[in-house]
Order: C-alpha cells, then structure tokens, then sequence
C-alpha cells in the first residue's frame, strides 16, 4: 500500500455516536466483522483458536515493557476478553461462524447487540491505556496491533492519523466510540474511521 493514496480519506467525526440502529445493510455489517476477524485471527489460519489467544498473551507485555506482575495483570484482563466477547466457550470459531454469530445477535436484538459491543471496547481499551491516562496515544495504539501481529510502525502512524488525535492523542471514549461505529452501525453514510482504516490496507 503506497501511503500517498490515502490522503484525501476522511478522518473520524467526533461527534458520531450511535443513538439508533438501520435496519438494513447487513452485508455491510459482515464486510467490517470480516476485516476485524482477520486482524483477531493472528496466525491468519482461518479460525480463531488458543494459539491467537497466547500469542496476545505473549506479546503484550513485551511490547509494552511490562513487569512481570503489571503484565500478568495486563494478560488476565486480555484472557478474559477474549473468551467472554470472541471465543466465548469455543475452542475454536471459523470467519463464518464468526460473522453469523454477530448477524444472529444483531438481528435478535440490536439494543443488547451494541451494549455488548461497547464492553467489548471498554474492557480492551482499558488494557491498552498501560499509563492509564483515558487518553490513547500512537504508542498505545501501535503497541495494540502489534500484539496482533503488525509490526509495520510507519503503516500504523498512517492509520493512527486518520482518527485525527490532538496534541498526538486520542480520548479513549472516543476511539471506543469510534469502533463501536465500525462494529454496530451499517448506515454507510456516517463517517467511519476505522472502516477507512481497513479499506486502505492500513491492518
């Protein structure tokens, strides 16, 4: 991906946030879960498994130069993310399951859909906020992806920009808001950052 091309893409609103729910375009929905489902599927072997799971577990403390008891820490809260929002008692989930056990919990109730997503962003957010300043910065968020496997700092700088950070950060409620929008809404029309992110090869 030449970083050029992206310039002229848009930024994140601040102001975005999602009061109700379209009720139509679920192959655009499935197009998102799809993008987050490879950069969760860590190994890229088409599933979500325990090796993903440990592989976060590992990198994390190392990436963000934790002690041994702050990464514990750190790893317990990881562990219990991943098996409350994405495993979720499954040894293992497929890309398919995967995104039909959202479109089921989307379709069934919308309301409680993105409640759930929103902890989802809460509880993961907090853990990568190491400082604790409910503020995100460049460090945070690349320190994030690389315990997914990108390693790539300057392609991730280019995806940080995009959520527009002041003074080089971002106000965690806002970046969680702004997943949540990538996640929950399928009004193709609203500003979605994250969304651009992905379309632009930036994860």
């Amino acid at each position: 991906m030449q970083l050029s091309k992206i310039e002229n893409t848009a930024v994140c609103s601040k102001s975005i946030t999602i009061t109700s729910m379209s009720s139509g375009n679920i192959e655009f929905l499935r197009e998102k879960w799809s993008y987050w489902f490879d950069s969760l599927d860590v190994n890229h072997d088409g599933k979500i498994t325990k090796a993903d799971v440990d592989f976060t577990l590992k990198q994390f403390p190392v990436v963000e130069g934790l002690s041994e008891k702050e990464g514990k820490l750190a790893d317990d809260q990881i562990e219990k993310w991943w098996n409350t929002y994405i495993l979720r008692g499954k040894h293992e989930i497929s890309k398919e399951e995967f995104l039909d056990d959202f479109e089921k919990e989307y379709a069934e109730n919308k309301t409680n859909f993105l409640e759930t997503i929103k902890s989802l962003f809460e509880h993961i957010s907090n853990v990568i906020d190491t400082d604790k300043t409910k503020m995100i910065s460049l460090d945070n968020y690349v320190n994030s992806f690389k315990t997914l496997g990108h390693d790539n700092e300057k392609v991730l700088q280019k995806a940080f920009e995009l959520y527009k950070p002041s003074h080089g950060t971002i106000p965690i409620q806002e970046y969680i808001d702004d997943w949540v929008v990538f996640i929950a809404n399928d009004d193709q029309s609203k500003p979605d950052c994250v969304y651009d992110v992905y379309k632009n090869g930036l994860l």
